[in-house]
């Protein structure tokens, strides 16, 4: 009987592009410490604000975990307003916030939304890698309007440091370039900007210069992606994948050519049934299957470039709809939109027919 033959292997790829360095963390600390949070809530923002309520407001300072905030109050309880300095955990709202400059400062912005109505608002000024200072509507607030808390939020951030907040294009976390834009929880150090690379001939031999190196699977898919999405979609090089990423985080698309992992076949078997529609079709003349995930977000199409389905190793798509960069919705629908779909079709045959046309 005959032995398999053993998966090939390849050395792991690793980013090359140097990281951009953080602020001193202990010079931040100092200035925070000496920061006066109270002083950043403008009682003037308030005063064109308040409408017809008269009651007296006061602000509230507090040390909380370690942290320094402070909070408008009217009428002694009803809590308007939170400005707080943050811990390192917020660090990622960077990357579900809306991009927003309050009048030449860089800042992230939050819209919460429960069941179709505007239920709160935060702001977050960044002012290291890690550290922030929040402005945040308070729950007893009656208005949840975003553009009531920036006019708080840029008057507070006029009050900050010049050293310590960024311009609005400054490079204000560990990811560089379109990194910035990959829905993630990773800080950066996995990711670069892709770069062009060369693409060999032959299935056999782009599959495992995609394995190697995942620019090979971002350069086979630039082209296709950018004509059939558009070219906000940037490609970024990970260990194992590429990824082709949009600012507003609205679907994100991940591209493989590789000669690692299994065939399409195993995809299609699906033997854990973590997916539905699993379907077969043809690209360009390649067999290949598709399939969704069970609560529609996602959208996974595996094709074969040796004429069989059950060949080791693989061109993949998989797009998926993620939270729009801003808004905090729920509930949230997750489906694909239809047009997204037909989208991801289109790139695939295009991929397919530009690169893996000829014999096998």
């Amino acid at each position: 009987m005959d032995t398999p033959l053993p998966p090939p292997q390849f050395p792991k790829w690793q980013p090359k592009q140097p990281r951009p360095a953080d602020r001193d963390g202990k010079a931040v600390d100092a200035t925070l410490a000496a920061l006066d949070f109270c002083e950043l809530i403008d009682l003037a923002a308030y005063d064109r604000r308040k409408g017809g309520d008269t009651r007296p407001v006061i602000r509230e300072p507090k040390v909380k975990y370690g942290r320094k905030m402070c909070t408008l109050l009217r009428g002694g309880y009803e809590a308007l307003l939170y400005v707080e300095d943050v811990d390192p955990g917020h660090a990622a709202l960077r990357n579900d916030g809306a991009v927003i400059d309050l009048a030449g400062v860089k800042a992230y912005q939050v819209e919460s939304r429960r069941e179709g109505a505007v239920s709160g608002c935060a702001i977050t000024v960044p002012v290291s890698f890690q550290r922030a200072v929040q402005f945040e509507l308070g729950f007893q607030s009656r208005s949840k309007d975003c553009g009531l808390l920036r006019d708080f939020a840029t008057a507070g951030a006029a009050k900050l440091p010049r050293d310590l907040v960024y311009p609005p294009d400054a490079q204000d976390s560990a990811r560089v370039g379109a990194c910035a834009n990959w829905v993630s929880t990773s800080k950066g150090e996995t990711c670069d900007p892709a770069v062009e690379a060369q693409v060999p001939s032959g299935a056999d031999a782009i599959l495992a210069a995609g394995a190697a190196d995942p620019n090979v699977e971002c350069t086979v898919f630039r082209d296709a992606v950018k004509k059939t999405f558009g070219p906000e979609f940037e490609p970024i090089a990970t260990p194992g994948a590429c990824y082709f990423v949009e600012p507003r985080h609205r679907v994100q698309i991940e591209a493989g050519a590789t000669a690692n992992g299994g065939a399409p076949g195993d995809w299609h078997a699906d033997p854990n049934g973590t997916c539905k529609d699993h379907r077969q079709h043809s690209f360009s003349g390649n067999p290949g299957a598709t399939l969704r995930t069970k609560d529609d977000s996602g959208f996974l199409m595996y094709v074969s470039p040796f004429g069989s389905l059950g060949s080791r190793g693989h061109v993949r798509l998989l797009i998926s709809s993620q939270r729009e960069r801003g808004i905090d919705e729920w509930p949230r629908s997750r489906a694909l939109p239809a047009v997204d779909v037909a989208k991801a079709h289109a790139v695939m045959e295009l991929v397919m027919a530009t690169h893996f046309r000829g014999p096998r």
